[in-house]
Order: C-alpha cells, then sequence, then structure tokens
C-alpha cells in the first residue's frame, strides 16, 4: 500500500462574504408579529414579537414595532400572527442513501441487517443518490429540520459521482448540510470470524473492500471533495471527514483522518461502539474500550461528534465531557436494531454535548426528528431512578438545537434565536391540535407536535417552505421521478445473493453467540 499524502497542490480557501459587502446590499426579512420560544422566560414564550433577518442571520428580536429597520429596504414581510417560531432542528446523524429504503428491513441486530442492506441489487446511480437525498430533506424541512448531518455512504466507497450528486440536491433543495463521506478500510467483526473458523461465502458485503477502490484513492477522492464543496453556498454546504467506525477504520486511516481534519479546520464523524458484539471485538482488537482508543488517536476533541456510544465503559462519558466531543443519540434505530440504551441523563448530568439523531431511514423508517423528540422524551423516564432525575423536556429539545449545532461545528452560530445567529427558523402554526390549549411550548414540541404544524421554513435567511409547500424545487415532479425510477429498477436480490445473504448472515449470528455468550460467562 502506498503512503498516502494531502495534495497540497490544490488550496483551501474558505467561500465567505466579501467584507466589502454593505448590510444594506443583503436581503432584509421581516417576520412580524409571531410568538417566539424564549427558554429563560416564564412560559418559555415572548409573545407578539418581530424579527428582523439581514442576510443570513438574525439582525435583532424585539416586540413588535419596536425594531428599527427603513421599511423600503424589506424584501419581505411575513405574518407571524397565530405562528410559533423556533430554532430550527438539526438531524446529526443520518444516510441519505436510505432515505429510499424505508421498510426494507424487519427488526434485526445491526450486524445482521447489515448483510442485506449491501446485498440489494438495486442498481445505484448518481442521480438515484442524488433523488434520495432530496426525499430525505424535503421529509425533514416539512417537518421542522433546517439542518443535516448526513454520514453518507455510498456503493462504491467514497466516490466522486455520488458525492457532489448528494451536496447538489443539498444546494438545489436549500437545507444546512454537513457531509461526512464514510470511508472504512477494514471490518474487524468479519475478522473475528474468520479467527474462529467461520467462512464467508462471496458477497458484496464481505467482499466490499476488494469491489471498491483502493483506500489511497478513496482518501483522494475525500480531498478533492472537501476542497470542492467546503463551506459552499455561502457556508450552507460543509464537508466533515467521517470514518465509518472504530472497528472498520485502521489506525492508518484515523491518522489521515486527523490530518484531513486538520488541515482543513473541519470536524470528524464517526460510529462509535454502537453494539455489545462491536465493543467486545473492539477490546479483543484493539486491546481497549472503544472511545479510550478513539481518545488515543486524537480523534475525541472539539468538533469531533460520535454517533449512538451505547456500551461504554466506566469513566467513558467523563472521557467525552472533558474532550469536548459531541455524543449524538438515536433512540429510534437504537431501539429498531435492539442496540442497547444510551445513559442520557448521566451524560446531560456530566456536562456531555448531546444531540439527537434519526440515523438512516432504513433503521428509522422516517426522518422526522419530532418522532426522535418524543421517543427520547419517554424513554429515559425509568421506573427505578428518581422521577425527579428524568430528562426534561426543554434539554431533549435543546439537544436538537444547539447540541446539533455543536455537532456541526457551529455552537455559537446556530440553534438560537438571538441577533447574530444563523437564521434558520420553522414556524409552527397554533390553531394545530397538537397546541390546543397552549401550555409549556416545550412540552408541546416534545410530546404533542408530530411536525403537521409546520408552516414556513427559514434556512440560512431564505424561505425554503412556505405555506407547508417547497419553494425551490418542484416538489410533484421530485415524488413523481423517484416513484417511476423505484417501479422500474427496483428488484429483489437474484438466487445467488440472497442464498448468500442468507449464509453470511447465519455466520455472523453463530458469531454474535460465540462472543456474546462467552462474554456473559466471563
Amino acid at each position: 500500500m502506498r503512503k498516502f499524502e494531502l495534495a497540497h497542490d490544490v488550496p483551501y480557501i474558505p467561500k465567505q462574504l466579501s467584507s466589502s459587502t454593505s448590510i444594506n446590499e443583503l436581503p432584509h426579512i421581516l417576520v412580524q408579529g409571531c410568538n417566539v420560544l424564549a427558554p429563560t422566560q416564564p412560559g418559555h414564550l415572548l409573545m407578539d414579537q418581530d424579527i428582523l433577518v439581514v442576510g443570513e442571520r438574525i439582525q435583532e428580536v424585539g416586540p413588535s414595532g419596536s425594531l428599527c429597520y427603513n421599511p423600503l429596504r424589506l424584501d419581505r414581510v411575513i405574518s407571524g400572527k397565530g405562528r410559533l417560531v423556533i430554532p430550527g432542528m438539526i438531524n446529526a446523524h443520518t444516510h441519505s442513501l436510505e432515505n429510499m429504503l424505508k421498510a426494507t428491513s424487519p427488526s434485526l441486530p445491526l450486524e445482521l441487517w447489515l448483510v442485506p442492506l449491501f446485498g440489494n441489487t438495486f442498481e445505484w446511480t448518481p442521480r438515484m443518490a442524488y433523488l434520495s437525498a432530496a426525499l430525505g430533506a424535503l421529509e425533514m424541512l416539512k417537518s421542522g429540520t433546517t439542518a443535516v448531518l448526513d454520514h453518507l455512504w455510498t456503493p462504491s466507497g467514497v466516490s466522486e459521482p455520488f458525492l457532489d450528486a448528494v451536496m447538489q440536491a443539498y444546494e438545489d433543495i436549500g437545507i444546512r448540510a454537513a457531509v461526512a463521506p464514510s470511508i472504512e478500510d477494514q471490518d474487524l467483526v468479519l475478522d473475528c470470524g474468520l479467527q474462529r473458523g467461520l467462512h464467508f461465502p462471496e458477497h458484496p458485503f464481505t467482499d466490499r473492500f476488494e469491489l471498491w477502490p483502493p483506500i489511497e484513492e478513496q482518501l483522494e477522492t475525500l480531498e478533492q471533495f472537501i476542497t470542492r464543496w467546503h463551506q459552499s453556498s455561502s457556508g450552507r454546504l460543509s464537508c466533515l471527514v467521517g470514518p465509518s467506525g472504530i472497528h472498520w477504520c485502521s489506525q492508518m486511516l484515523l491518522e489521515h483522518c486527523n490530518l484531513l481534519a486538520e488541515r482543513y479546520e473541519t470536524g470528524i464523524h464517526i460510529h462509535a461502539v454502537e453494539t455489545a458484539l462491536q465493543a467486545q471485538v473492539i477490546r479483543e482488537y484493539l486491546g481497549q474500550e472503544g472511545i479510550a482508543y478513539l481518545a488515543d488517536q486524537y480523534v475525541m476533541r472539539p468538533g469531533t461528534s460520535l454517533a449512538h456510544a451505547i456500551w461504554l465503559a466506566p469513566g467513558d462519558l467523563e472521557r467525552i465531557a472533558c474532550s469536548g466531543a459531541t455524543l449524538v443519540h438515536n433512540p429510534v434505530s437504537n431501539l429498531r436494531l435492539g442496540s442497547g440504551r444510551f445513559p442520557l441523563k448521566r451524560a446531560l448530568d456530566l456536562g456531555v454535548s448531546v444531540a439527537l439523531g434519526c440515523d438512516g431511514s432504513a433503521s428509522n423508517d422516517n426522518q422526522n426528528m419530532f418522532s426522535v423528540l418524543k421517543l427520547a422524551g419517554l424513554l429515559h423516564n425509568y421506573p427505578r431512578l428518581d422521577y425527579k432525575k428524568w430528562p426534561g423536556a426543554a434539554a431533549i429539545f435543546s439537544a436538537s438545537t444547539t447540541g446539533g449545532a455543536a455537532a456541526l461545528g457551529l455552537a455559537s452560530e446556530l440553534g438560537e434565536i438571538a441577533p447574530g445567529q444563523l437564521a434558520d427558523l420553522v414556524m409552527l402554526d397554533l390553531s394545530s391540535t397538537a397546541f390546543l390549549p397552549l401550555r409549556d411550548p416545550y412540552l408541546h414540541l416534545v410530546y404533542c407536535e408530530p411536525g403537521s404544524a409546520v408552516d414556513t421554513v427559514i434556512v440560512h435567511g431564505k424561505t425554503v417552505i412556505e405555506h407547508g409547500k417547497l419553494t425551490r424545487l418542484d416538489e410533484t415532479a421530485l415524488i413523481q421521478e423517484i416513484r417511476e425510477l423505484c417501479q422500474k429498477d427496483w428488484q429483489t436480490q437474484t438466487p445467488a445473493i440472497a442464498e448468500n445473504t442468507h449464509t453470511v448472515m447465519s455466520q455472523i449470528d453463530t458469531l454474535r453467540h460465540m462472543v456474546l455468550h462467552h462474554q456473559s460467562k466471563e
């Protein structure tokens, strides 16, 4: 394997607003007479407020009629009467290609669930990747999510046409997106099976490293992707480095991921100890616990986000809190795949930065963050835990906003409704039954609202949903194209692949019993 080196012939120049641009040249939007979610106010509401948006940021918030602005300079006035304005939610962990894979699998342990996901013979193309990303973005925007962290896997590893297609979809539809192309070069679970005498037949899952380009080429493609897209669309689109997971990445690969993140001043997003089998295999092959290993590899730091992190060792939460990394809790997929329960309240009490994610639609079946909020609000009310220590609705909602902002590297710029913040705003119709009668808005948001009250959505200072309709793409045409392509091209597995899929799953199931039964006896 030849040594990978960073391509210094391509300069990295952040795309940003010219210092010579006058504030009067920027678009001005006034949201007039709305109700604003206000964490520190009695009742958590400020009534009859105006919000002035200039360019991509909030300029001023105050009682209706009190803001100073030139009415002739306003490009748009949006009535906020009968509306609750909240910070847009942030889906801090998903996989956009899975938006086409809803309801494709029964509930299975992750290691078994992955095999048919790779074995499906549906012919992915960059256009289908574009449509899949657009479909997820549409679902998110219409249900109040304004930003997404996409841990993007493709059927070809880190592949330029697929990466560009997904980023173009996010550019076109108007959502804020941070894309972390998933990159991996090993699978210690499969290695563990081989070491125990299990044999795996030919299959797209077990043979993926031979089918993908060499890891050096994938790293070069990843760097080119970052130079092309990072901080594009006036900063609305960004790139992260996305090592797939602890047991899926060699030490060499993690070193190069660190180099890329440092050179381009961006973050790292990685799966971490999601299942009991992963945790045991990591201990066996790496000689230490997963979070400690990441710390030794200098991955644990501000700007790093960890997806799942369920099977933690003593002291791991303290280590995460001290590192400044963000932990992304995915309660729906954790239950869908039987992965386990993350200790949310303890993490919050220790000061861990916690975000929330849907995870991919193949393990969640939708991209609606309101369903994530509700499950997070119910799942951690343990009967043996003092009810006073159950996580509150305000803390859970904050994880979907300010917690997600930290995962995107925008902790000081996103997630609140305040001057200087990026203007990612959601307007909810208070006449919806979810808010009748209106009490504590946090309780309504976490336990009552399913996303149907979303009326208007502003991202980066631009209206992308208006009266429930997408403004930047033809929603009907998008859905029709997806329906036609899936009806035409969707296939089940060929008989040979289907048989091998069953064999691989059976062998991995045997491995799970070997490893986890042995562990339980110790």
